[in-house]
């Protein structure tokens, strides 16, 4: 049986050691063990052993002996409290907040009873879960909030972020960056000092958590703190470790794209023809896509003014029978379109999924209301199956301009408006993708009754690219090629990573607005930030009485129909303009909130955008490109440094552009560009065949005969083990081994080898990491379009790669 542990008999442990007790007395006692006593305020921990006991007999008291109670009693301050909270037994960082903690006074004439109460309340919360509790001594504090270097801090475990949550609700932020402070003391109470600055203070918390705490490991944490204004006290700390409950978007199912089996009905017509010129979001059928364009959206059109009557039961009818003939049973989208030429308003009603019946609703009823205010003989409805797709983008293009630049995020574009992004730039004449991405906590997926909704994303994968390098190219020189046609500086509106019957996948261009002017916002300010979420958080920033020094207003609407709400996003400007605070805005600086809330005249912190440079710096590339590229870079009056490399060079940075050409074939998601592809990757053949002074016809001549004797490359046949052995041996060798476990494999302590049918199969912009457990070394290995980038990382980090130990 596990006894009481009072944090006055405990020496620190070690972060090693906090497992092994926490199975004892839950993942947060057994955390607040590594803490440092001085750093800490006094507590004590119940086993979850103990905790059992009293869920059977009732009270906690019963099971402890006059001297406990009274010690438990002693760790309140005279007059002060107690503060009894959960441990649960394998708590997750993801479950904080999630059980109760309650306070108990000292001086309580009934203190036993409050005492009992309150532990009941708190098992209670924890809802069956085995737990064990941490009692401690309470103090109000002055100031609270967070400390941590978790993920969607930073990329790297000095960066932390300090979060001070007031009152009033408001929470502040600032980072720092611990990687030249001085580890804390343990031994020192963290006092409040003048002239120290809390920065400093957390910069020397974090130094020691890193190298004197973790030892090494490469854990990111987050503490809890709070102040009484003489010193900071740590009062928890939690790993961050896999998040089992978000989700992974490279694995969220994208529905395959369903094409009608008529074209044409009573009321919806299809789109084409003169009808495309004449309604501004049929035209980009026009202005987005090529004639012959495969993948082009399949679009149905009705005049408001030409809808049935809703008293016209056979009419009504007749529209829900053209929906669920052209769109099918369920998944009907309805946008709202006006005359093309006209001034295009933003945000103007559209549907989510609906079933034929629903959209017909929503029509009538939308009408009605558009009658009040527009002429409808200039609206229209335009009606599609819903466009699914892995990720959306915002694209900045215009023409003669080289660069393209491309927000990006998982699931649906509103997401753009609100939340945090991935930024490509992309040199169009030379293919060289840039990428700056971001932590991307959320994604707006559509649900299954039409819906939509957020989700959380893996921890782990939230900073990973949301699109790859060939995507990144493909929606950079469409939207070029768009913004030449156009005539104009644009910003697009794609769908990406779409997926079609065969399987393969394709990106679509979807709508375009005028380009607007993006002035970042370099303001690093630290602010209190009050986040409005919907009216009634509107109208509490509204009322608020207190001081508006450094307050900063922050929008992330919850509910969809909040998205596109232009007065809602009026009415969110004109408070902060009226308050005379900024707007904290983690959205696409191209999409359309920014324009909106930018014309009313708000400030603009733009969170996502502050610390990206967007001034391109020349660039050094070595690498081999066709013969007019150079030419095209001139003409774009762009500086560009050529030279012709001589022979005996020229062949080997040929071999290296067959790599990185066949690396485009892989990459490729459709057959047309596929062909593209290929038709690079033979060029650079016939290139080398050249200037080795050999003719296209022996090569042939010479591959026939070789495949007359040994065969082609067309089985697919993966030769996985040879060796000479018995005949049992060789009857079961097949079974040894599988294609992937011959990718990498460590040779020696100090050296490991990666085939180069590894990287066939590694995915662009995804590091892999190779760890060589005798030197505690991690080396990492990303394999970009045009080359392959190591880096040596000290602490150890998860094996990516399948290693083979001899």
């Amino acid at each position: 049986m596990t006894t009481l542990l009072f944090s006055d008999d405990q020496p620190r442990i070690e972060w090693s050691d906090v497992k092994r007790f926490g199975v004892d007395f839950g993942t947060k006692g057994a955390n607040s063990l590594a803490i440092p006593r001085a750093w800490t305020l006094p507590f004590v921990l119940v086993p979850f052993d103990l905790v059992a006991r009293t869920t059977a007999s009732g009270t906690l008291s019963d099971n402890l002996s006059s001297a406990d109670l009274a010690r438990i009693k002693g760790l309140a301050s005279r007059g002060g409290e107690l503060i009894i909270r959960s441990s649960v037994v394998g708590e997750s960082i993801w479950e904080r907040g999630t059980y109760d903690s309650i306070t108990v006074k000292r001086s309580s004439k009934d203190f036993i009873d409050v005492f009992d109460q309150a532990v009941q309340a708190v098992i209670a919360s924890a809802k069956g879960k085995p737990l064990g509790l941490l009692i401690q001594r309470y103090v109000r504090p002055t100031s609270a909030g967070e400390f941590g270097n978790l993920l969607r801090i930073s990329k790297t475990r000095d960066h932390w972020e300090i979060s001070v949550v007031e009152a009033n609700g408001m929470t502040a932020r600032e980072r720092l960056n611990s990687q030249r402070d001085q580890a804390a003391d343990p031994d020192a109470p963290l006092g409040v000092r003048s002239g120290i600055a809390r920065e400093r203070l957390f910069g020397s918390v974090g130094a020691w958590l890193n190298n004197e705490l973790l030892l090494g490991r490469s854990q990111r944490l987050n503490c809890e703190w709070l102040t009484d204004n003489h010193s900071y006290y740590l009062v928890q700390i939690d790993e961050a470790d896999e998040d089992l409950f978000g989700v992974n978007p490279f694995q969220v199912r994208v529905p395959v794209a369903i094409h009608p089996d008529v074209n044409s009905g009573v009321y919806l017509k299809l789109a084409d023809g003169d009808m495309l010129a004449h309604w501004d979001k049929l035209l980009v059928l026009q202005e987005l896509w090529e004639p012959d364009a495969k993948h082009k959206p399949i679009l149905f059109c009705v005049p408001v003014d030409q809808l049935p009557d809703a008293a016209d039961r056979s009419g009504v009818k007749q529209f829900t029978d053209d929906l669920k003939s052209l769109i099918g049973p369920a998944g009907i989208i309805v946008r709202t379109s006006v005359k093309a030429g006209q001034s295009k308003i933003p945000n103007l009603p559209r549907t989510e999924c609906l079933t034929p019946k629903d959209a017909t609703c929503w029509c009538l009823d939308k009408a009605a209301e558009l009658r009040k205010d527009y002429d409808t003989s200039d609206l229209a409805f335009i009606v599609h199956r819903f466009v699914a797709s892995r990720s959306s983008a915002w694209v900045r293009a215009e023409p003669d301009n080289p660069i393209v630049e491309i927000n990006a995020l998982w699931g649906l574009p509103d997401a753009l408006q609100y939340c945090p992004y991935d930024i490509w730039e992309v040199h169009v004449p030379t293919g060289v993708a840039t990428e700056y991405p971001d932590y991307k906590s959320d994604m707006l997926i559509s649900t299954e009754d039409g819906g939509w909704d957020y989700v959380r994303v893996k921890n782990e994968l939230a900073r990973n690219n949301c699109i790859g390098s060939s995507e990144a190219k493909d929606l950079a020189s469409r939207s070029s090629a768009i913004a030449e046609r156009l005539g104009r500086a644009c910003h697009i509106m794609w769908f990406i990573g779409c997926a079609d019957a065969d399987g393969s996948q394709f990106n679509i261009p979807w709508y375009w607005t005028e380009a607007h002017i993006a002035e970042r916002n370099p303001d690093r300010t630290t602010y209190k930030v009050f986040e409005v979420t919907d009216e009634a958080t509107l109208d509490e920033f509204q009322s608020w009485s207190g001081p508006r020094g450094r307050q900063a207003l922050s929008m992330r609407p919850t509910e969809l129909r909040l998205m596109r709400d232009n007065a809602f996003i009026a009415s969110v400007g004109k408070a902060a303009r009226e308050a005379n605070v900024p707007i904290i805005l983690h959205g696409s600086t191209l999409a359309h909130v920014y324009y909106q809330l930018r014309n009313i005249g708000c400030i603009i912190v733009t969170s996502s955008e502050k610390k990206r440079s967007r001034v391109r710096r020349s660039t050094s590339l070595g690498k081999l490109v066709r013969d007019h590229i150079p030419a095209k870079i001139a003409d774009r009056r762009e500086m560009e440094v050529t030279r012709k490399v001589p022979k005996n060079l020229k062949v080997g940075f040929l071999i290296s552009k067959l790599f990185e050409e066949a690396l485009e074939v892989r990459e490729a998601n459709d057959e047309s560009s596929k062909t593209e592809e290929l038709a690079d990757l033979y060029e650079v053949f016939r290139a080398v065949a050249c200037s080795e002074g050999i003719s296209l016809a022996a090569i042939k001549k010479a591959a026939d005969r070789k495949k007359r004797k040994s065969g082609g490359f067309d089985e697919g046949l993966v030769l996985l083990q040879t060796g000479i052995a018995s005949a049992e041996r060789m009857q079961s060798a097949e079974l040894e081994r599988n294609p992937e476990d011959v990718l990498a494999y460590q040779s020696s302590d100090d050296k490991a080898e990666i085939p180069f049918s590894f990287f066939g199969f590694m995915e662009l912009d995804r590091p892999m990491y190779v760890y060589f457990r005798s030197f505690g070394t991690t080396l990492e290995v990303t394999l970009r379009s045009d080359r392959i980038e190591l880096r040596l990382v000290k602490e150890p980090q998860q094996l990516d790669l399948l290693i083979e130990e001899d």
